[in-house]
């Protein structure tokens, strides 16, 4: 039986927040198990269904941030993997780099970015999933070592 990536998502705009649980619940290997409209709301999620993966939004209501609620797990005894989805990335890239978040995209993106990432995730926390039962590897399409490999050389030459 292959592992289930169990996802919230956390967006103040439900439109948004719907498109995502659409794109991304045509695969069986992830469940949306709650959808986050508000502060509260997320935590109480994560605190409750103790997901694999939280997709966040950074700019949203009442001062909220995407980065509030990823600090706020950052090093606990629990901490999801969590996803940033946001048209402000840029104002926010120091922030993104000394929380240590890996996986986030900008605003508008398509659904097969958004599926790419996805599916890293799902590689990182559950990297037997992509070796077969005889422990033969298996190819990752456009998941491939090299293309990690030359994303932290391009890390490395950006400091």
């Amino acid at each position: 039986m292959e592992d289930i990536l169990r996802i919230v998502i956390a967006d103040d705009n439900k439109t948004i927040a719907e498109m995502i649980k659409k794109t991304i619940e045509e695969n069986k290997r992830y469940q949306i198990v709650g959808i986050a409209n508000d502060e509260e709301n997320e935590m109480l999620l994560i605190d409750t269904l103790k997901p694999n993966l939280v997709i966040t939004d950074l700019k949203k209501r009442n001062d909220w941030t995407g980065l509030n609620i990823i600090e706020k797990y950052k090093n606990c005894e629990y901490e999801p993997t969590f996803f940033i989805i946001s048209a402000s990335i840029i104002d926010y890239i120091k922030e993104i780099r000394r929380l240590e978040i890996p996986y986030y995209l900008s605003k508008p993106y398509d659904k097969y970015d958004l599926m790419r990432i996805i599916n890293d995730i799902y590689d990182d926390i559950y990297p037997k999933a992509i070796m077969k039962l005889n422990n033969n590897i298996t190819k990752r399409e456009d998941r491939s070592f090299w293309n990690k490999i030359i994303e932290k050389i391009i890390r490395i030459g950006q400091y």
